[in-house]
């Protein structure tokens, strides 16, 4: 982690700065090898003016309980968890089948590349991801820490009285993530953890077991999610916003289109190497941000130290 001479980052228009890298692509702007993207926004002085934010001294947790999903959402793996007894009063656990994306989740840099250029973010080969490779989870496990700003979009279309559906494909526009932010009073600024409250956790939460079943493989899961244009992410790498973490299962609209190389997956990772969070618990955080009407507090997401891992739970916590 180091500071940053803001005045050379290049904007979203004069991308790329690489000879032969892709069109929108971030690739050499913080070096060749760089293994963390957006993350190079995180700063030492960010840490010290998000250290600032701090006020009443209240935690809010941004993860979800592991298995707060059952079924699992996508048909990923279900996790088991045994408690191994050691004597007459000792235990340990065992926890068997955990994906990493079986909850809140960062998708790392290697969790998806650029179809047609067959490779992940800075131009990283198949062949270089995993045990012992490049873009692996555990690099960013002592840099996740800086100023964090909600967005509570939900709260925002609901205040206008707009109708929203949480688990339907909705969207929400660019134009209503500014609106949220003027309505809220709250600005941006380079390095910023920014966290969109969707509304779709809570809604998952209050649905019968009946209702979970149904929405559980990929073909099923319906959300809401921030929209996939060229705008936004000129807007989000134009703010200097250094990940986004969500309540919903794709952070983009799902059912998307996986074919569509303009999706917001494959504009993030690999060609910005914008870190994506889904499935984060906003609620309560919001809740008390629209009681005293402070939408910044420093975040501290602390990842595995997995080597050749692809992504982690966030191991959050925002502090008011």
């Amino acid at each position: 982690m180091k500071n940053l001479d803001w005045g050379k980052i290049p904007s979203f228009d004069q991308l790329p700065v690489k000879k032969g890298a892709p069109p929108e692509s971030s690739w050499g702007v913080f070096g060749d090898d760089d293994q963390f993207g957006c993350l190079n926004f995180l700063t030492p002085q960010g840490v010290i003016d998000a250290a600032r934010l701090v006020q009443t001294g209240t935690v809010f947790r941004l993860d979800a309980k592991i298995g707060f999903a059952t079924p699992t959402l996508f048909g990923r793996a279900t996790v088991s968890h045994h408690v191994v007894p050691l004597g007459p009063f000792a235990n340990d656990d065992v926890v068997n089948n955990f994906n990493t994306q079986e909850g809140s989740q960062w998708d790392g840099l290697a969790h998806v590349g650029y179809p047609s250029l067959g490779c992940y973010y800075n131009g990283v080969q198949p062949d270089q991801i995993g045990p012992g490779g490049q873009l692996s989870i555990h690099r960013w496990a002592g840099r996740f820490v800086g100023r964090g700003v909600l967005i509570d979009a939900f709260g925002f279309r609901q205040a206008a009285g707009r109708e929203i559906q949480p688990l339907e494909r909705d969207v929400f526009t660019l134009a209503d993530l500014k609106g949220a932010l003027e309505h809220q009073g709250t600005t941006l600024k380079p390095g910023t953890i920014l966290l969109i409250r969707t509304g779709w956790m809570e809604s998952y939460e209050q649905c019968t077991p009946e209702q979970k079943g149904g929405m559980s493989t990929f073909e099923r899961v319906k959300a809401v999610g921030i929209e996939a244009t060229r705008e936004m992410v000129a807007w989000l790498w134009d703010q200097r916003i250094a990940a986004i973490g969500t309540d919903c299962p794709g952070v983009e609209p799902l059912p998307a289109n996986f074919a569509d190389e303009k999706i917001l997956h494959y504009r993030a990772l690999p060609l910005l190497g914008l870190p994506l969070g889904e499935l984060f618990v906003l609620a309560p955080l919001a809740e008390d941000c629209a009681r005293d009407r402070r939408y910044e507090f420093m975040v501290v997401s602390a990842p595995m130290v997995l080597e050749g891992g692809i992504a982690t739970p966030p191991n959050a916590v925002a502090i008011k």
